[in-house]
């Protein structure tokens, strides 16, 4: 279950019983991401769900902690639309200059693509 607002503590109790995953308070973009990655459509009420909404797309979810923080991986999607990029770097300055030459390489190979 994954959605941009709260989980109240008897939903994710009984969701945790269930063997059940809730991500809460994700931002727009990445639940737009997620549902493009899985094959899901964002529905606004529980009670408007139908079965062709649910996202079957993905094959592999797992969490890793990487450093002091714990992240969720969503693996080998059918048609993945999707994709992010975990970037690590020693301070922030190295990771900025690493975040510019990444989004640099992604520019020239949109150019090659697209020219």
């Amino acid at each position: 279950v994954i959605t941009e607002k709260g989980v109240s503590d008897l939903a994710q109790h009984y969701l945790a019983k269930a063997n059940i995953t809730a991500f809460r308070r994700l931002r727009k973009t990445d639940n737009n991401r997620i549902a493009r990655a899985t094959g899901a459509t964002i529905v606004s009420r529980t009670d408007e769900i139908q079965e062709s909404d649910i996202g079957n797309g993905c094959g592999l979810f797992h969490m890793d902690k990487i450093g002091d923080e714990w992240f969720c991986f969503l693996d080998e999607c059918k048609d993945p639309k999707a994709c992010t990029i975990v970037l690590r770097g020693g301070s922030k300055d190295v990771l900025n200059e690493i975040e510019r030459n990444l989004h640099d390489a992604m520019e020239v190979v949109r150019n090659v693509v697209y020219d």
